[in-house]
């Protein structure tokens, strides 16, 4: 056989797929299928995989070295948006079952002589998925919060955006198109397209999307409309919050504040607060014509202004349903991942849009996170924080804003939204002086090497000049005198 790093060198790099457009690899088994967010994704994928190799094996069809390169490639390209949005620990341990088989996912290459074999592919395949099941069950029972974390409001943000195993991964799970950007003063649509791309079916047939989606229906539009809240639309607030608390993030929401004296420690107990303050109807305008739900994730219209409205999966239904028409992102854009990221990838926007035939001017939303994510930061903040709330949500630093209402003397969530810090942490003025102070420096240095390569460039050319000078007086003096008569 030639060397595995031989024939790799020779093969080209696939692009990762997207849902609607699968990536075929000759045959049917190696076709990518948009599947779960985050690690239930990766865990399919490696799944389907494994079932491939095995499949196989068991017909004794022995993979040629090239055949096992195309395969460890296209397994690269295609695992790395699932990967990029899981947890550091699953992306830890997918990279060492590569390493295990001799492939570099970096540079998506073979870092060894000698070919794996099938069967050491097919042990990777297994065991990372064993391992990633193992880490998903140690996270689901590690819901305690730590005494730094309960000390700190944003590492407890922090820790929520990485329970939040269900969200989706921007690229496959989702797509948008952020188009032009501008101020919130500036008239006109900078956006000839919709925001979202792309949602993958899937994502709204699971049980906690669906239980959220079917709350959205719930309510009138304007302020002023008193609510009437039927038998059903109460089992469906039930039902969803009874879905949500099977999850981490909601589990960790419920001890943090419980350790913090703000919530009742029997769980039932604590669903009856969240559904008290969450779905409790107060007045605005009139007797029972609004709720926090409804204005943070379902949005509202009073006096001829769009309120609240700060959910990404109202968005894209409204978007698609033709009823809401996406304006442009305001500017500046705040990244919160890699400039090499594209914009696409980001998941805090800030946006302008307009909705039954109303202007809103600014409104900032996660994009691609669970239901149960928002509700329980939302949560936490609320009752465990202040009215403005400076924190670290991931790879973001965001302010996080919460008013309450109170009704009879009861309070409720009046709204809570988040938005792209304006100030910093005193970590995040660190690194940014720190980044100041670097630039400022490398652009010294650079400036005295080019001024430095100037005079020396000046000083070689008037070297020689000099020599060609001196050169051309010695051939004039050297010249024969010229003849008698001219």
């Amino acid at each position: 056989f030639p060397l595995w790093s031989r024939l790799v060198q020779g093969l080209t790099c696939h692009r990762s797929p997207t849902p609607q457009r699968p990536l075929p690899l000759g045959a049917g088994f190696w076709c990518f299928r948009a599947r779960a967010s985050m690690s239930d994704r990766v865990k399919a994928q490696l799944a389907e995989r494994a079932a491939f190799v095995q499949a196989r094996l068991d017909a004794n069809q022995v993979p040629s070295p090239a055949q096992l390169a195309e395969f460890l490639r296209a397994l690269t390209a295609q695992l790395g948006p699932s990967i990029r949005c899981a947890p550091a620990e699953i992306q830890r341990i997918v990279k060492r079952g590569f390493a295990y088989v001799g492939w570099d996912t970096r540079c998506n290459r073979a870092i060894s002589s000698e070919p794996p074999s099938a069967h050491k592919i097919l042990d990777f395949l297994s065991r990372a998925q064993e391992k990633i099941v193992a880490f998903e069950t140690l996270m689901a029972e590690r819901v305690e919060p730590s005494a730094e974390e309960l000390s700190d409001l944003s590492k407890a943000a922090s820790r929520l955006w990485y329970l939040d195993v269900h969200r989706l991964a921007p690229g496959v799970d989702y797509g948008i198109d952020l188009q032009g950007g501008k101020k919130p003063y500036q008239p006109g649509d900078v956006a000839d397209g919709p925001l979202f791309r792309f949602v993958a079916p899937d994502v709204f047939e699971r049980e906690t999307w669906k239980a959220f989606i079917a709350l959205l229906d719930n309510y009138e539009l304007r302020a002023g409309q008193a609510e009437h809240v039927t038998a059903e639309e109460r089992r469906e607030e039930q039902h969803f919050l009874s879905t949500i608390f099977k999850f981490p993030v909601m589990k960790y929401c419920h001890r943090y504040l419980v350790a913090m004296g703000k919530a009742p420690r029997a769980e039932k107990d604590f669903q009856a607060v969240i559904k008290e303050i969450w779905f409790g109807l107060y007045r605005r305008l009139v007797q029972n014509d609004s709720s926090g739900f409804e204005h943070v994730f379902v949005g509202e219209e009073r006096d001829g202004k769009i309120v609240g409205l700060h959910n990404w999966i109202q968005l894209y239904r409204e978007e698609r349903a033709g009823r809401l028409n996406y304006l442009g992102f305001i500017k500046p854009k705040a990244r919160g991942r890699s400039v090499c990221a594209p914009d696409e990838h980001e998941q805090l926007v800030t946006i302008q849009f307009e909705w039954q035939g109303e202007v809103k001017d600014v409104s900032s939303s996660f994009l691609g996170v669970s239901p149960a994510f928002e509700l329980a930061l939302y949560t936490l903040c609320f009752l465990g924080g202040e009215q403005k709330n400076l924190l670290t949500v991931g790879p973001y630093a965001v302010e996080i804003t919460a008013y309450s209402m109170r009704h009879h003397g009861k309070t409720y969530v009046g709204t809570v939204f988040p938005s792209a810090a304006t100030s910093l942490t005193v970590d995040q003025g660190a690194r940014k002086i720190q980044a100041a102070v670097r630039g400022r420096k490398v652009r010294r240095v650079g400036a005295q090497e080019a001024r430095d390569h100037g005079r020396k460039q000046h000083a070689a050319s008037r070297i020689q000049a000099g020599y060609r000078g001196r050169q051309t007086r010695n051939q004039r003096q050297d010249a024969p005198p010229p003849p008698p008569g001219r």
